[in-house]
């Protein structure tokens, strides 16, 4: 049975969007009867997702080399670290045949075979080797296989929001739900989606509040984001999540390449930035809570028309026929 090896960066400050892209797109290799193994920092979070899917795994101390590790011979490597090295690029040529990377911002993302970045333009892949094949775009932005179905429902928006969820990935770092939830009006129905890696779990689950809904480990993010209104996130694989289904998404970024994401979406149409988490711009709230549903309309719209859930189907074939 082909092998394929997936390496995975995750943490509590990095959260688990790349662990959960990769979760989608090995499920997809499953099916097509290929054999998965990963590659993990030892996050126990990280660690229980993974047992919950059924992926065996090995942790690592770090992506660069470890001998305490044998990495496994296979047809293809997958890296989903962000920053690789050409050291550890070259070591893992001699046991693999191609290698490809996701939104690597590392030296060594000149020396894969296939470079794959939803947030760079094709013009972009000018600044590459030939030998390096790459798909850019936000066609190849990876999502759940239902956010193809749900992408093609109507959004229809009454005169304000009316609901908002919002959601800073397994982890928020940064504790931006509770600062957020000082801000919102009182009578507003909001959802809270609490991720496995919360620290702040105890606040929450403690607010007495009946406009507020706590969630936890929520699984499938597509009907909660088609029954809301508006979403308030970071820039990462939510941000697109929302794009696709037409929910306007208000963006609060907890790294410095997410706002690059959030500020190209504003750029489009597609979202309104609100910055680092850090420094976010809390003025900007009254004027979001205060918008029409024409404007909702015309963001969620191009939104749609941005990201249409298909991503996930290219990059399997893409990364399947370079072998």
């Amino acid at each position: 049975m082909p092998k394929i090896n997936i390496f995975c960066k995750a943490s509590f400050t990095h959260g688990l969007g790349h662990l959960i892209r990769q979760i989608h797109i090995a499920d997809e290799f499953r099916r097509q009867n290929k054999e998965v193994y990963f590659y993990i920092p030892n996050f126990q979070t990280a660690k229980n997702i993974l047992k919950q899917y059924n992926f065996p795994f090995s942790t690592l101390e770090k992506f660069d080399s470890d001998p305490t590790i044998k990495i496994e011979d296979s047809e293809i490597t997958v890296l989903d670290i962000q920053d690789s090295t050409r050291t550890f690029i070259k070591n893992l040529k001699k046991n693999c045949k191609k290698i490809i990377s996701f939104e690597d911002q590392g030296e060594g993302r000149n020396y894969v075979d296939l470079l794959i970045d939803c947030n760079l333009n094709p013009d972009d892949s000018q600044m590459f080797s030939s030998h390096t094949q790459t798909l850019f775009g936000l066609p190849y932005s990876v999502l759940g296989p239902e956010f193809e179905k749900f992408h093609l429902r109507q959004r229809n928006f009454k005169d304000q929001i009316q609901s908002l969820l919002i959601t800073f990935g397994g982890t928020d770092p940064f504790n931006i739900t509770t600062d957020l939830l000082k801000h919102i009006p009182n009578k507003l129905k909001t959802t809270i989606i609490m991720g496995p890696g919360f620290q702040n779990q105890k606040t929450l689950l403690e607010l007495n509040n009946e406009h507020i809904s706590i969630k936890e480990n929520v699984e499938n993010m597509a009907p909660m984001l088609v029954s809301h209104d508006g979403v308030f996130c970071s820039g990462g694989v939510t941000l697109h999540e929302a794009m696709c289904l037409g929910t306007p998404a208000f963006v609060i970024n907890q790294v410095e390449h997410q706002e690059d994401k959030a500020k190209h979406a504003e750029s489009q149409g597609a979202a309104i930035n609100l910055g680092q988490a850090n420094s976010w711009d809390k003025n900007r709230l009254s004027e979001i809570f205060n918008l029409e549903n024409k404007v909702l309309q015309k963001i969620s719209g191009m939104g749609k028309k941005c990201v249409d859930g298909k991503g996930l189907n290219r990059v399997v074939d893409a990364i399947l026929s370079t072998c």
